[in-house]
């Protein structure tokens, strides 16, 4: 009986473990199953990778369509226009050529502007543009027909303009070997970069170019005080073949009854081009006439007045280019056409032409050829440039080369030149670094060798800057220094005006540039000097205080944007020297401007008021500014 209740309790113990052993068995995979569900498993790992990487494919080619589009600044603000077109058939076709454009080095935002940003400054000329940059003082003698240059640290040889990679040289031979910044177009741009080296200002004009084989057109009008008007047209549009055809037109008028000088302008802009895969070519002029009535001084200075001027200003080229300046290698020649004519009446109270009465009309020109090409991978990029100027039956060469190295931590950039016709060569070297994102460095030198027989000593000029940022703004402060030098005369003004030789030149500045909070930012600039000095002020400063909203919460289309600033204005005297009197100081002065921009889809109204304060004073002694002006309009795009 205790054997049998043994038995018994063995077998129920048995059927206890057994069956959940087998249970257990049941439940467990195959080994060949696990291995399946493993690689299944893995593809799908793959399958999701792939995925992702996809997708980060297609974000990397929307944000290159993005960035393509972004050319035409205007055509990014209004994508879901773009987009409805594409809908309807439209196409975008591959750029034109379009000359290099250099690495910026400096801390904070660069000093650059593209289509958008260009008509939204309120800028009428490149010297309303160039208005705030360190140690860069622009004069002038009046409201926009008058003569502008600028000069860095007081020299006048400092400031450099390249239109799509042709140099416009001074050919007038009125002003002194000095460009005038009045004639320097600015609404016929896509994109305007100042390079801003240690003691030279290289500005750097990019033409508007299309894309679209929906045809592109645009109208300005503006109108207000000193009876000014303004009138601008454009046309552009791509062809399927990729042929490109642009047209554009500007033309104003000012008047002023305070004898500061009348003047009308015209200005007519073209492109015919081609661009298919890697290759592209165009051909494009430019042509500027302007009449400015003889403008006159005020009792501060004695002699004759601003004679009048009657001429015109023409640009052209042909170029041809191979793949984008922008990644991989590519290369450019290009064939210009400089060219400056104006009435003889124009040198009839000057001295530096005698006036020629058998002579109707004095001309001057000079061709310029390029040829450039240039390497770029990753952060790397390097080019080399060979510049030819022809002209009174004399040829001079200048060869430069660039390399820079760029990242979101450092910066580098390097540029060199031979220019045999002013005989001196030119070594730049610049570079910002950020050891943390809030903090960074940046340090330029520049050294002027002279080349020629009887070379002068070298000039070097050396500049330094920190910079903290602070939300969307970068607040930086710096020195800048430089050997002496021998500065040359504005005669454009005076032929009074002579030149000056100055010693060892430093001071400081500042500068805080972008959004402090939400739309709301800051463009300060400011500079001081040892010492008032020839042709600079001892201080200069520029603010502006903007808000620039597109109120997205309220129209997340993007149809909508306001910018509205004040900006103030500060300069103590700069001085003038004389051969035989003692130097003219300018005005100390301050002045106050306001700038309204509302756009409406495609439609801008845009309002500035210049001079709030009435201030009376001269930029250049002997002729007094405008008054206070008023001007508005509006400018609007069409896609037909």
């Amino acid at each position: 009986m205790g054997r049998f209740i043994r038995l018994v309790g063995l077998g129920l113990v048995v059927g206890a473990v057994f069956p959940s052993a087998g249970q257990a068995q049941q439940r467990q995979p195959p080994d060949s199953v696990k291995a399946r569900a493993d690689s299944l498993k893995a593809r799908a790992d793959s399958l999701a990778a792939r995925a992702d990487s996809l997708k980060a494919r297609g974000d990397t080619l929307k944000a290159a369509r993005d960035s393509v589009a972004a050319i035409d600044s205007l055509e990014r603000e209004n994508l879901r226009i773009i987009e409805a077109q594409r809908k309807r058939g439209d196409t975008v076709k591959t750029p034109t050529p379009a000359a290099e454009m250099p690495v910026l080095t400096e801390v904070g935002e660069g000093l650059r502007w593209n289509r958008e940003a260009l008509f939204a400054s309120g800028a009428q000329t490149l010297g309303d543009l160039l208005e705030g940059i360190p140690g860069l003082t622009i004069f002038r003698s009046g409201w926009m027909g008058s003569p502008q240059v600028g000069a860095m640290i007081g020299d006048f040889n400092r400031l450099r303009v390249f239109y799509d990679g042709i140099e416009l040289d001074a050919l007038d031979p009125r002003n002194g070997g000095m460009l005038d910044l009045s004639f320097v177009q600015i609404w016929q741009l896509e994109e305007v970069r100042v390079e801003r080296a240690a003691g030279d200002i290289r500005v750097h004009l990019r033409s508007w170019r299309v894309r679209s084989t929906t045809a592109n057109t645009r109208v300005d009008i503006a109108t207000g005080d000193l009876e000014t008007n303004l009138y601008r047209g454009y046309y552009g549009r791509r062809f399927g073949r990729g042929e490109a055809l642009q047209l554009g037109a500007y033309q104003f008028s000012t008047r002023d009854n305070r004898g500061q000088g009348d003047a009308d302008g015209l200005s007519l802009f073209g492109r015919v081009g081609w661009a298919r895969g890697r290759f592209s070519t165009d051909a494009s002029f430019l042509r500027t006439a302007r009449d400015r009535t003889e403008q006159q001084r005020d009792e501060t200075r004695d002699g004759v007045d601003l004679a009048r001027f009657d001429g015109r200003f023409t640009e052209a080229y042909a170029r041809a280019g191979f793949a984008d300046t922008t990644v991989g290698i590519w290369a450019q020649v290009t064939a210009a056409s400089l060219a400056h004519t104006q009435n003889n009446l124009a040198f009839r109270d000057t001295t530096i032409i005698p006036f020629q009465p058998t002579q109707p009309d004095l001309q001057f020109s000079r061709t310029q050829y390029v040829a450039a090409a240039g390497w770029g991978r990753g952060p790397l990029a390097a080019s080399a440039t060979v510049r030819m100027r022809r002209f009174e039956g004399l040829s001079f060469v200048s060869p430069s080369a660039r390399a820079s190295f760029e990242t979101s931590r450092v910066t580098v950039a390097a540029f060199g030149e031979q220019q045999d016709e002013r005989q001196r060569r030119l070594l730049d070297l610049s570079g910002r670094v950020l050891p943390i994102s809030w903090l960074a460095f940046g340090a330029a030198v520049g050294q002027y060798t002279p080349t020629g027989t009887g070379a002068g000593p070298t000039m070097r000029t050396v500049r330094g800057e920190v910079g903290l940022r602070l939300h969307g703004a970068w607040l930086t402060a710096g020195v800048i220094s430089r050997d002496t030098a021998q500065l040359i005369a504005p005669t454009v003004f005076d032929t009074g005006f002579v030149s000056a030789a100055t010693g060892l030149t430093s001071g400081q500045f500042m500068s805080l540039r972008g959004r402090i909070w939400k739309d709301v930012g800051f463009n300060v600039a400011g500079t001081k000097w040892d010492a008032a000095g020839m042709y600079r002020p001892q201080y200069q400063s520029l603010a502006e205080l903007y808000v620039n909203t597109g109120w997205r919460s309220r129209f997340p289309s993007g149809n909508f944007n306001v910018k509205a600033a004040i900006s103030h204005e500060y300069r103590t005297a700069a001085y003038f020297p004389l051969a035989d009197a003692d130097a003219l100081p300018s005005s100390q002065f301050r002045t106050l401007n306001f700038l309204l921009e509302i756009r409406l889809l495609t439609a801008t109204l845009s309002y500035q008021f210049r001079n709030l304060l009435n201030e009376q004073y001269s930029q250049v002694p002997g002729f007094q500014m405008h008054r206070p002006v008023q001007v508005y309009g509006v400018r609007w795009q069409f896609f037909n």
